[in-house]
């Protein structure tokens, strides 16, 4: 919680003139306003704003050939930010870090890219981190919860997290879904729509259901991993109805929230840019959608772009717990 400092003002002291001095019952008195004024400016010096966010470490972004371009590691440092403790009840007053995590794969095949290595999490890192988070006091929520959280004042645990999943590969049914189920934590799975069965290296429509079945969140990333900063804006529209129906036809339930491939137009667009595509993406019908901006803070303000923690490949525990600004596990025995 950020604490505000108090400023305490100078208490004048006047003198009194007397043949013998001043009293010993005004000196006492002296005495004891002089004390109280130092307790009031040590108090005030006290937790004057969060600790600084850490650096996630900028990893390599090469393409991937015949997979869609995955989403870049982004450079920019999280900004440190105060994080107030919201109200059961009530809307979010203002910004908040709140970590929402970005995976792709997970998976202990070798790599055979320096990207692939960037973009794969192996079975034992990810399961280290989900048993760190457990310990550590998280509970994984979905979008919706969050949302209704931060806009409704819906009850929220007293350390959310959400666990988000990009392109839809199969590695999210194999291998992070079974792991999510054994310690009772929930993701977001982000599809591609046009890819979904096509290849082994996606998954199928029946996992996909079967994972909704088992509680976990799907949003849409478009038909075919657009460009939305670069494409025309018919484009755009169609890659977001699209999606957001194919989905909705086959799980036979509404997909709220779109998660902006490669993060565009938030990496390098322009703020007019941004704001267009964020018109299109609530005209579509999506109540809100996250960016790969690499930062903590979720800004009630910009409910169409909230920010994700990149967690990439070969990270040890101890920066994954950094990165997402979470206690270090050898201070908390995790």
């Amino acid at each position: 919680m950020l604490t505000h400092r108090r400023t305490t003002p100078p208490i004048a002291v006047r003198r009194r003139t007397s043949p013998r001095g001043l009293s010993a019952v005004h000196a006492a008195a002296l005495a004891l306003v002089i004390t109280g004024a130092s307790l009031l400016a040590a108090c005030g010096a006290i937790g004057q704003g969060a600790d600084p966010s850490p650096s996630p470490d900028p990893t390599l972004s090469r393409t991937l050939a015949a997979s869609p371009s995955p989403t870049p590691a982004p450079t920019p440092v999280p900004t440190p930010s105060p994080s107030p403790p919201w109200i059961p009840g009530t809307p979010w007053p203002g910004p908040v870090n709140m970590p929402i995590l970005m995976y792709h794969h997970i998976n202990s095949t070798p790599p055979t890219t320096a990207l692939d290595a960037s973009l794969t999490v192996t079975d034992a890192d990810f399961a280290r981190q989900l048993d760190y988070l457990k310990c550590a006091g998280y509970t994984t929520v979905s979008l919706s919860q969050l949302y209704d959280g931060v806009y409704s004042g819906a009850p929220l645990p007293q350390k959310p997290i959400v666990l988000t999943f990009d392109d839809g590969y199969a590695d999210a049914f194999t291998n992070a879904f079974p792991a999510l189920q054994k310690r009772g934590f929930t993701g977001a799975f982000s599809i591609i729509t046009n890819f979904v069965g096509a290849a082994a290296a996606y998954m199928t429509w029946e996992q996909i259901g079967a994972m909704v079945n088992a509680g976990m969140e799907m949003t849409s990333h478009t038909l075919t991993h657009e460009d939305l900063n670069k494409s025309r804006d018919d484009i755009v529209r169609q890659q977001l109805t699209l999606s957001k129906a194919a989905l909705e036809e086959h799980l036979q339930r509404p997909i709220s929230f779109f998660v902006y491939p490669s993060g565009e137009p938030f990496r390098s667009g322009t703020p007019a840019r941004q704001a267009q595509v964020v018109q299109m993406v609530q005209e579509a019908g999506y109540r809100g959608a996250l960016t790969a901006s690499n930062k903590l803070q979720q800004d009630p303000r910009a409910p169409y772009a909230f920010n994700r923690i990149r967690v990439s490949g070969g990270v040890d525990i101890r920066k994954f717990a950094e990165n997402m600004a979470g206690p270090l596990p050898e201070k908390i025995g995790c």
